[in-house]
């Protein structure tokens, strides 16, 4: 007795579409959007303009204040809430908060895209 088994699937872009997968998609939009809204408590901050000046795209965020490049790499962290006074405000402030909330992160986006995150 033989058994005929047929399985059909979709092609691959279309169920990455269908997850949201799809290059430049909204998941990649969702998961930038992410790191932005998290990454927020470890942006230096003094007057409050490097923080909220920033445009997203959907693959980098981009800080429009002209002295953005230098905080990023250069902060001291001695400001208002900075890491030298024991809080989360300083340099490479993405890295930062994704060595920080990257499962968090993954979970949400997993969860965005219909899916799980395993650890």
């Amino acid at each position: 007795m033989t058994t005929k088994v047929t399985i059909n699937i979709d092609p691959t872009q279309k169920i990455l579409l269908k997850r949201k997968l799809n290059n430049n998609g909204q998941a990649q939009l969702f998961f930038t959007n992410e790191i932005a809204r998290l990454s927020e408590p470890y942006v230096p901050f003094q007057g409050g303009d490097l923080k909220s000046k920033k445009a997203v795209s959907s693959n980098k965020i981009t800080y429009i204040m002209p002295y953005a490049r230098k905080q990023y790499f250069t902060n001291a962290g001695s400001g208002k809430e900075g890491t030298g006074k024991g809080g989360l405000r300083g340099k490479l402030w993405v890295k930062r908060c994704w060595a920080d909330k990257g499962k968090d992160i993954c979970k949400s986006v997993a969860q965005f895209v219909g899916g799980r995150a395993e650890w």
